[in-house]
């Protein structure tokens, strides 16, 4: 029987608890390195602009995503008889495009494609706010704004719109599978690096970093998505930040991404020590929890591109093992994809991915895909032309069995 005496009470100190619960949460700061401030730095910085050399030209150009410009570096080959096929490309979790972008872009338009680079909203030379928004669904808005754009107008009719691939390293090699189910058959290719396919990936991260740090983690990022819910109902208080990356070996150590130590010695080898929009190792803690929900791979059976995996044999944050499970279910035909793997980390690969032996099997694939033909810049200034099944040869390239 109800007993308004007992329940009352008892109400009240359930309620007193999830306060001070929820307080404790939205007070900080209460870990290192955790803080509300990010400092969005608008100075100049050199080597963002545009370019003009030999082979190919770089100009700087602006896109809306839901109202809020996205910058981007259009690449175009020189001596190109028509408008060349586009590489649409993008950077991975906390990244932009000046950080190491760049070298990849050069490679690709040499060859005789035009690219595109973006940095999402809340990046590099992008506009929105808060800075450093790490978010699957926004990342892909962002995705689906270029490309739609790309495809409608040719960007004034320097690209050919109709011959259109997607480039997408680490969470973007997520992102790129997304948008491919999005766009079907207006999608030539797809190039997914590392990619992250599935929650399972994340849970194979919460291994390496441990019970206690995770739990931490999910701490953070429940205090952010707090204050972000709380300023919907006029109470605004700043967003919380946590760090990027840090290394696994320190125990202390909070952090979204936990990177082996021969991963944070070469994570900044690729990039300027000033970045566009005074760019941090830190972004907001609310990514913890929108990361869970994520699953690229539930959109598999809605891509009819062709896809080029890239894999990494020692990579703890986007495992191979989880890559390969996600195509092994996706029911596609071998014929719609090749995977490549090499025996390096996370990191390693995208440092390393430009050498000649690793990059060849991509420029192959993408030749085939785009029709690069002899009208375009790269046959012309004499770039060798692959079969796939050479640079499969050429790269240990390996096909799943069914």
């Amino acid at each position: 029987m109800y007993n308004k005496q007992r329940f009352l009470p008892r109400l009240g100190v359930r309620l007193s608890v999830a306060a001070g619960a929820l307080a404790l949460l939205i007070a900080l700061p209460w870990e290192k390195n955790i803080d509300t401030q990010f400092y969005w730095d608008r100075s100049p910085v050199d080597n963002v602009g545009e370019q003009d050399t030999r082979t190919f030209t770089r100009s700087v150009l602006h896109i809306t995503s839901r109202g809020t410009p996205l910058e981007a570096w259009l690449y175009l080959p020189k001596h190109s008889s028509s408008p060349s096929p586009v590489l649409v490309m993008a950077h991975g979790m906390g990244a932009q495009k000046d950080i190491g972008l760049f070298m990849y872009a050069e490679k690709f338009v040499e060859a005789g494609m035009a690219v595109l680079i973006f940095d999402y909203r809340g990046f590099g030379g992008s506009g929105g706010l808060p800075r450093h928004w790490v978010s699957p669904r926004r990342h892909i808005q962002d995705w689906h704004a270029v490309v739609a754009h790309v495809q409608a107008t040719n960007l004034g009719g320097q690209v050919d719109g109709s011959r259109v691939a997607l480039w997408g390293v680490s969470y973007a090699g997520g992102h790129v599978l997304v948008t491919a189910a999005k766009f079907g058959s207006n999608i030539s290719a797809v190039i997914a690096n590392e990619p992250y396919v599935s929650p399972a990936a994340v849970l194979s991260t919460a291994g390496v970093r441990g019970v206690g740090r995770t739990l931490r983690l999910l701490a953070v990022g429940i205090s952010d998505e707090l204050r972000r819910l709380l300023g919907h109902v006029g109470l605004r208080l700043p967003p919380v930040y946590l760090r990027l990356v840090a290394p696994i070996t320190d125990p202390k150590a909070l952090a979204l991404l936990p990177l082996q130590e021969s991963e944070m010695a070469i994570r900044n080898v690729h990039a300027p020590p000033k970045r566009q929009g005074g760019w941090q190792n830190k972004v907001l803690a609310r990514v913890v929890l929108e990361a869970l929900g994520y699953n690229p791979s539930r959109h598999f059976s809605k891509i009819t591109a062709p896809i080029f995996f890239r894999v990494a044999s020692l990579d703890h944050l986007c495992p191979p093992s989880v890559v390969l499970s996600a195509v092994k279910k996706s029911g596609w035909p071998e014929q719609q994809y090749v995977i490549q793997q090499r025996n390096v980390t996370h990191l390693e690969a995208h440092s390393t991915g430009v050498r000649e032996q690793d990059i060849k099997p991509v420029m192959a694939f993408l030749r085939q895909h785009l029709r690069l033909g002899g009208g375009d810049a790269g046959a012309a200034a004499g770039q060798e032309t692959l079969s796939v099944e050479g640079a499969e040869e050429m790269a240990e390239t390996q096909f799943p069995s069914s």
